[in-house]
């Protein structure tokens, strides 16, 4: 069964020598379980720059699997102490990313519940900083 939530993502981003900068978006979205898996997925917006864009959370015990559809195209598995590489499209171009997962929590359940997401990030074999995301899903009946 599928159910409505209201999302808040926390992100902090730490690029280099820059000042950390940190986002925050309160967003409807829904949330259902499917073979074990939460499953959190949203409309991205004009606010994020992704308008055109449908975001998946795929939720599991050892790993989250990030997808995006539509005007950005993207597949990114975080699973700690695992590299993944994927290509990063974005309708002009393509950049090749390559995280590495440090920490992740979970509270997720049919329920919703709290994700936090710790990883580094490279961008074309450049480091480019760390990245944290916090995502919180209230059911909304």
């Amino acid at each position: 069964m599928t159910h409505e939530v209201l999302l808040t993502i926390d992100g902090t981003q730490r690029f280099q020598n820059d000042t950390p900068e940190t986002t925050s978006l309160v967003t409807d979205g829904t949330l259902r379980v499917e073979d074990g898996a939460v499953i959190l997925s949203y409309a991205e917006s004009e606010l994020t720059g992704m308008r055109g864009t449908q975001t998946t959370f795929r939720i599991e015990p050892d790993r989250v699997t990030l997808t995006r559809t539509g005007a950005v195209q993207s597949v990114m598995v975080f699973a700690v102490g695992r590299e993944d590489r994927s290509l990063y499209d974005v309708g002009v171009g393509a950049l090749m990313i390559c995280v590495r997962t440090e920490r992740i929590s979970s509270t997720m359940d049919e329920n919703g519940g709290v994700l936090e997401v710790y990883y580094a990030i490279s961008i074309e074999e450049d480091t480019a900083g760390a990245i944290h995301y916090r995502i919180t899903a209230r059911r909304k009946d």
